[in-house]
């Protein structure tokens, strides 16, 4: 991709299992979880959706819709031109509850709306219906680089036109069908925990987390930027000492040096295998710049990036650090100017992003 950059985020909506959807309030309270799923603490509904269009809305629709409608009222647009959404599986609730239906009625007298609710794009077909989006539409379902995928077409559509406002998102849900299948494989930890001490374990896995983010993407400021995006990069299933090699020519390529680097945003998940991968790259890259970490809050899930993005993006803003996630305390620049995102999902997905105030 051609940049042409900086793309300014004039708007964000986040619903997390943290208390995340008042866009005032920064983490100044922490919810604790005694068990390895964590869920969405939501709002009152009735504040973003017509009481009647919510009834026949499932749960994940509407924490999906009420971010997009708290994104877009946080930027100050009626209707974006463009909306692009991100996932890693989709709704798993609704497609188990329509193909139950299809074993136990022999295919007969299916209840359409488990299915029309089941697709991967029918959270962005939603938003578009309800603030009257004509524009460009996508979704991407590509598991561990889902939002990453949605970003750089976002990007790439704004290099053509960067005076539009794009509303790009992402949801996961914490769905009983996905953690039966993926603690059998060690995705997530047999021992329940409490997830403000996930990185005092020394075990494999991670803990289930779910969420829905919205970010209003321009290529102008507007009297509501958070911030500016400058790059994204991924690197899959990286051979070793490649991580090092790709995170160097990243920095290198939009001339920031690992000096600039003022906080790093880790995404280390508790896995005791894959962390160290992480926590490496980091030592030895970007080893003077603070550190946060952000999965004890939000759980493990594909499009955890989004959740990453929202911190960063807050840290930016708001000119705080939350103690909540406040990891290493190296130096203390007089302003947080710039942030790097180093993500990572199962070992396989790694993600670099550089935001700047």
């Amino acid at each position: 991709m051609e940049k042409t950059g900086p793309y300014y985020i004039n708007g964000v909506g986040i619903i997390s299992p943290q208390k995340t959807f008042d866009p005032d309030n920064f983490l100044s309270e922490i919810i604790e979880y005694d068990h390895n799923v964590l869920t969405c603490v939501t709002p009152d509904f009735k504040a973003y959706i017509n009481p009647i269009q919510m009834r026949r809305l499932s749960h994940m629709l509407r924490i999906g819709l009420s971010a997009a409608t708290i994104c877009l009222r946080d930027s100050g647009i009626k209707s974006p031109d463009g909306i692009i959404t991100a996932t890693g599986y989709g709704f798993l609730e609704e497609t188990a509850k329509f193909l139950n239906e299809v074993l136990n009625q022999s295919e007969k007298q299916l209840t359409p709306t488990y299915f029309m609710q089941s697709t991967s794009n029918a959270l962005a077909g939603l938003v578009a219906l309800t603030f009257k989006c004509m524009g460009f539409n996508n979704t991407y379902a590509s598991k561990g680089f889902g939002m990453e995928n949605a970003l750089i077409d976002g990007m790439m559509q704004l290099n053509q036109n960067p005076s539009t406002s794009l509303l790009i998102g992402s949801y996961d849900e914490a769905a009983d069908v996905q953690y039966k299948a993926s603690i059998r494989v060690g995705h997530f930890k047999v021992e329940y925990i409490n997830n403000l001490r996930l990185f005092e374990t020394k075990t494999k896995g991670s803990i289930q987390g779910e969420g829905s983010a919205f970010f209003m993407l321009s290529g102008n400021k507007s009297s509501s930027t958070w911030c500016a995006i400058r790059d994204v990069h991924m690197v899959y299933k990286p051979e070793p000492g490649e991580l090092k090699r790709e995170l160097e020519k990243f920095l290198s390529t939009n001339k920031i040096s690992a000096h600039d680097i003022d906080v790093v945003v880790n995404g280390a998940s508790g896995d005791v295998d894959h962390d160290i991968i992480i926590n490496d790259l980091i030592h030895q890259v970007v080893a003077g710049s603070m550190e946060v970490r952000f999965k004890h809050l939000s759980g493990e899930y594909s499009t955890s990036t989004s959740f990453a993005g929202w911190l960063a993006a807050s840290i930016l803003k708001k000119q705080n650090i939350p103690k909540a996630v406040m990891h290493a305390h190296r130096r203390s620049p007089k302003k947080l100017e710039t942030i790097l995102v180093i993500n990572q999902y199962m070992a396989k997905n790694f993600t670099f992003i550089l935001m700047q105030r």
